[in-house]
């Protein structure tokens, strides 16, 4: 989920045609036409003031078949049982699926590069799939559990040099068997984790320092009955390490792939009152948490709230925007909406981002004099009542260190839920697509209508078809073999 976002430094030249495109037209017509067609397909009941979809993303995209072996055996896998025997998908392949969802998600849409691990597939070649994923214009997000990179970090400094990765998400939780380090292997409580978090805080803290390259990092978690009552305890981690770990994405089990059965559904209200206990919002105000909350298309679907969080003195602070945040915030929002739509600095390079604000700067100087200094004012008020002036000077002075921070929570259908009116309504206002064999279908789809076995099963036959083809053709240069 982006909104602005952080400039990239992501290395490449930037020609003054570009920039003056940018100062031009700061947000792309290609994106607002995506963004316009995201909004026609939303049904007109969830065109609401706190909806993303198609007012500042079209959706978000993954991959599929890219490495669906994985060296884990977690108790909630949304991967098929033949996973491990199916080989991954050519590199051609791969760059077909990025490709269509360039087409649906518009310039620098999101898409997660996942299905299994994707990091035990040759550096080479995952190389290769970032970069065609930074050419056409999508911003790809590496889904992991980052043992191989504790393990060598310098793999992940290769992504990030030679492929240009930016952005990350580590998966960790008690779900997962698999962890070399004897320390974590069989951690039965998310507590046992936190050191291995603190290892991944300052492996990104180093890679970051020696490459001299951006890394947004996601902190993925699945959750079942068991360790629900911790998830507030892993967003306050998070939020703690907010330079790191911009993001916690929950992921309430689902029933299906090779999870295991009886694991422990979650229910909205159930992990948003961990949410809001992590974040340190009082009972009595979680309330407003839930009013602050963002939707991405179907409101079952995708929940979740963004904002910014500082040390405040008396620990950390989240402070949200939304459109009910405050008067100010909605506002706020209406104008960035109605000028700026689909803005994001996260693939910009530091003289692209200069220019894009120019062009903004130019388009509505009253949104830039006003309106941000006047938000930013009462972001100060609220983060420390008593002493805002002094908050914002310590903000402005970096001597306070604010950081952009969200929780979302991805609720995907177990396969039961899907032949229902709501599940067919939610399949229909689906944000999250992946392409199965030119078409673009729901991830729930995917998981829970056997989609992904049928990929499978297909893969792994035009690949025996390979190898018997490879055979002959050996045979017939030399019949002695």
């Amino acid at each position: 989920m982006s909104f602005l976002g952080t400039i990239s430094t992501h290395q490449r030249p930037v020609g003054p045609g570009r920039l003056w495109r940018l100062v031009r037209t700061p947000v792309s017509p290609e994106t607002r036409a995506s963004l316009g067609a995201a909004w026609a397909r939303l049904d007109p009941r969830f065109r609401t003031a706190n909806q993303m979809y198609g007012r500042q993303e079209a959706g978000c995209g993954a991959t599929i078949g890219v490495m669906p072996k994985c060296d884990f055996a977690c108790r909630g896998c949304y991967l098929g049982v033949d996973a491990n025997r199916t080989p991954e998908l050519p590199l051609a392949d791969v760059k077909a699926q990025l490709d269509l969802l360039r087409a649906e998600l518009g310039p620098w849409g999101n898409v997660q590069l996942t299905d299994g691990e994707v990091a035990l597939r040759p550096a080479d070649e995952v190389t290769e799939i970032l970069r065609h994923a930074r050419d056409i214009e999508l911003i790809p997000m590496l889904m992991s559990h980052g043992d191989g990179f504790l393990r060598d970090p310098e793999l992940l400094k290769r992504l990030m040099v030679e492929g240009g990765l930016e952005e990350l998400s580590l998966h960790i939780d008690t779900t997962q068997r698999g962890r070399r380090d004897r320390d974590f292997k069989h951690a039965a409580r998310e507590a046992e984790l936190m050191a291995l978090r603190e290892k991944f805080v300052a492996l990104i803290r180093r890679v970051r320092r020696e490459t001299g390259r951006t890394l947004r990092v996601a902190s993925t978690v699945t959750v079942t009955q068991d360790n629900l009552p911790e998830v507030g305890d892993i967003v306050r981690f998070a939020q703690t390490h907010a330079d790191v770990f911009r993001m916690v994405a929950l992921l309430p089990v689902a029933q299906v792939g090779r999870t295991e059965d009886g694991i422990g559904r979650v229910t909205a209200d159930a992990l948003w009152a961990e949410i809001a206990r992590g974040l340190a919002i009082e009972e009595t105000n979680r309330d407003r948490l839930t009013a602050n909350q963002w939707f991405m298309a179907h409101p079952d679907c995708s929940r979740f709230v963004i904002g910014m969080t500082a040390d405040a003195g008396a620990g950390h602070r989240f402070v949200p925007l939304s459109p009910e945040s405050s008067a100010r915030d909605r506002r706020f929002l209406d104008r960035l909406f109605t000028n700026f739509a689909g803005a994001t600095f996260r693939a910009d390079r530091p003289a692209e981002a200069a220019a894009r604000i120019v062009g903004m700067l130019l388009r509505a100087p009253r949104f830039f004099l006003w309106d941000v200094p006047a938000t930013g004012w009462g972001w100060a008020r609220r983060f420390d009542p008593d002493h805002p002036l002094r908050f914002a000077l310590r903000a402005l002075t970096g001597r306070t260190r604010l950081h952009r921070f969200s929780v979302v929570a991805h609720h995907f259908m177990s396969a039961d839920e899907l032949d229902t009116p709501n599940g067919r309504a939610r399949i229909a206002h689906c944000a999250f697509l992946v392409p199965i064999d030119g078409e673009l279908k729901s991830m729930c789809e995917v998981n829970g209508a056997g989609l992904r076995d049928r990929l499978y099963a297909n893969m792994a036959g035009m690949h025996a078809a390979t190898e018997q083809t490879n055979v002959a053709k050996a045979e017939i240069l030399d019949p002695a073999a």
